[in-house]
C-alpha cells in the first residue's frame, strides 16, 4: 500500500477549495447565493416536485424532460446540454478525463474550484494577470500563453471581480484558439449582459458552463449543465457522465423552475437594481476602490481599512467573503447582493468601520 499511502500525501498536500463558512444566524452575504428569491416560492415549487416523482425509480424519462426544458430555456436543441450535481460537478467530469495531465491557460484571480482541480489532475497551469485598473484582460500576453496549453478557462462574468469580458473579446479568443478546449463559465450570466452558448453551434472547441445555484436560487439542489456541440455532448452524456448524475426530485425541481423562469428574471432585476444601489454607496466612501460588477455580487479593494471593516462586520455577525490579499489585490472583500434589509445592514457596517479606523 506504499503506492496509495503516497498519492493520499500528495493529494493531502494540495490547497483544498475552501466552502462557505456556516455560521446559524448570520447574515450570509459570502457565497453568491440568491437570497431574494422567495422561499415559499421554492418550497411551492418543491411540494410540487415531490408529488410527481417514483423514488424507486431511476430518472430516465425526468432526464430526458429536463433536457426538453433546457433546450427550451436557451432556444436550443437539447442534444446540445448535458447536466450536471452542480457545474462543479461537470468541471470535475472534464478536468478528470478529457483535460487530465494537459495544460491550461487562465487569468487570475478567477475560480478557485478550476485551480484545485488543475492542481488535482496534473494540469499546468499558466496565470495572466488581469490588468488591475478594470479587471480588463491583455488579449495578447492571454492569447500567447494559450497557444503554449492545450485549454483555456474564462469564467464571464469573473468570480471574484465580477466583471463580464466583452463579447467580442471571447470572440476573438474563440477564433484564434481553434485548436484548443475553451471553458467558458457562464456561472453568473443571468446578472450580465450577454451569454454565448448560441457559438457552440459555430465553435466545436467551446464548452459553455451553467448552473442553477445563482439566479435560480437553488443552491442546495446542486443543478448544473454544460453547453457544447452535439459530438462532445453525447460522448459527456454516454462515457463521461455518470447514468443518473442528479437525482429525480432535483431533475423535477429544475423543470419546474425552468417553466417559471419569468419570476426569476424578476428577482434578477432587482438584484441588478440592488447591485447598482450598493456599487454607487460604497463608491462614495473614500478608502475604498470599488469594481463595477456584472454578476450578483461586489468586489473592492479596502487596503489598511480590511483589519478595520473585517472586526466590524465580525462583531454584527455579517458574512462576507474575505480574501485579505489576492495577487495584486490588497485588502480584498466580495460581497453578495443580498434583501435591501442585508445590504443596509452591510453598508453600514462598512460607515462604521471606516468612522472608526478614523476616529470619527
Amino acid at each position: 500500500m506504499n503506492w496509495f499511502s503516497k498519492r493520499l500525501a500528495e493529494i493531502s498536500s494540495l490547497q483544498a477549495y475552501v466552502k462557505p463558512s456556516v455560521s446559524p444566524g448570520t447574515v450570509k452575504l459570502d457565497a453568491n447565493e440568491n437570497l431574494a428569491v422567495d422561499k415559499n416560492f421554492l418550497y411551492k415549487i418543491a411540494s410540487q416536485a415531490l408529488i410527481s416523482i417514483d423514488f424507486r425509480e431511476y430518472p430516465i424519462e425526468q432526464l430526458e424532460e429536463v433536457y426538453e426544458q433546457f433546450g427550451r430555456f436557451l432556444g436550443m436543441d437539447k442534444k446540445y446540454v448535458g447536466v450536471g450535481n452542480g457545474s462543479d460537478q461537470i468541471i470535475e467530469a472534464l478536468m478528470s478525463t478529457v483535460a487530465r495531465d494537459r495544460r491550461a491557460t487562465v487569468f487570475v484571480p478567477t475560480f478557485s474550484y478550476f485551480m484545485n482541480r488543475c492542481d488535482l489532475h496534473n494540469v499546468k497551469v499558466e496565470a495572466i494577470p488581469l490588468n488591475k485598473e478594470d479587471n480588463s484582460l491583455n488579449k495578447s500576453d492571454f492569447l500567447k500563453a494559450a497557444n503554449r496549453s492545450d485549454m483555456v478557462y474564462i469564467c464571464s462574468p469573473n468570480n471574484p471581480t465580477g466583471n463580464q469580458f466583452g463579447a467580442d473579446l471571447v470572440l476573438e479568443i474563440l477564433e484564434a484558439l481553434k485548436d484548443k478546449l475553451v471553458l467558458l463559465d457562464e456561472a453568473y450570466v443571468e446578472f450580465a449582459n450577454y451569454s454565448l452558448v448560441s457559438q457552440v453551434r459555430k465553435h466545436s472547441n467551446l464548452v459553455v458552463l451553467r448552473t442553477l445555484s445563482k439566479a435560480f436560487g437553488l443552491a442546495g439542489a446542486r443543478i448544473g449543465y454544460l453547453v457544447s456541440n452535439e459530438e462532445l455532448v453525447e460522448i459527456f452524456r454516454s462515457n463521461i457522465q455518470s447514468p443518473y448524475p442528479l437525482n429525480s426530485f432535483s431533475i423535477k425541481i429544475a423543470s419546474l423552475m425552468l417553466s417559471n423562469s419569468k419570476y426569476i428574471f424578476d428577482t434578477v432585476n432587482f438584484i441588478k437594481t440592488e447591485r447598482d444601489r450598493v456599487y454607487n454607496d460604497l463608491s462614495e466612501i473614500e478608502g475604498l476602490n470599488v469594481y463595477k460588477s456584472d454578476a450578483n455580487f461586489i468586489f473592492f479593494e479596502s487596503f489598511q481599512m480590511y483589519s478595520n471593516i473585517v472586526q466590524e462586520l465580525t462583531k454584527r455577525e455579517i458574512q462576507v467573503k474575505m480574501f485579505r490579499n489576492l495577487d495584486n489585490y490588497e485588502g480584498c472583500i466580495r460581497v453578495t447582493i443580498g434583501t435591501p434589509e442585508m445590504n443596509n445592514m452591510f453598508l453600514e457596517s462598512i460607515r462604521t468601520a471606516i468612522q472608526k479606523k478614523r476616529g470619527i
